[in-house]
């Protein structure tokens, strides 16, 4: 029962960190850390959820460079951008690498991301402290150093588990721009 504990957790440690780096990719770009700055004019938005209860929404617009001019504009479709956005509107984007990478800038755009973060560093390190963790403690003496360290990775999830709540609540509370 041991080895399908450590797989599985193996496994999820594995999702989670790509996940991550993915994530984190995402949240620079919407800080501005790299890219190239611009707006994004949504020219239509759609649902593509098959269910009633939950919506994914698919945009298609063009974003143009700042200083650039109409005919800079690229072509861009976001998926799954969680927002209706009204046909016509304007946010400030930043581009990626790849021309269809784009990602909304700011205070939303970074709370959009943080979640996601947040999760994932709290799935990685809850694992790693169910990994480090003694079997046994010893309550007689002062905790062992694999102790210590085991509960200074449980501080991580005590932090990010709070930051992921509140980025969750700051999107719902989002304006729609």
């Amino acid at each position: 029962m041991r080895v399908f504990g450590w797989v599985c957790g193996g496994i999820l440690a594995l999702v989670a960190a790509f996940w991550c780096v993915t994530a984190t990719a995402d949240l620079a770009l919407s800080a501005g850390v790299y890219g190239t700055p611009g707006t994004y004019k949504v020219e239509t938005c759609n649902d593509t959820s098959n269910t009633r209860k939950n919506s994914d929404y698919d945009c298609y617009g063009d974003f143009t460079p700042d200083g650039g001019s109409v005919g800079d504009a690229v072509y861009v479709h976001l998926k799954d951008t969680g927002h209706d956005y009204p046909d016509g509107t304007e946010f400030d984007a930043q581009q990626g690498i790849e021309p269809g990478t784009i990602q909304r800038v700011g205070f939303w755009g970074v709370v959009g991301e943080l979640w996601q973060v947040a999760v994932c560093v709290a799935v990685l390190a809850g694992l790693g402290y169910q990994a480090i963790k003694p079997r046994r403690e010893s309550h007689g003496r002062e905790p062992s150093r694999r102790q210590k360290v085991a509960d200074r990775v449980g501080y991580a999830v005590m932090v990010a588990i709070p930051v992921g709540i509140l980025s969750l609540i700051a999107m719902a509370a989002e304006p729609t721009p």
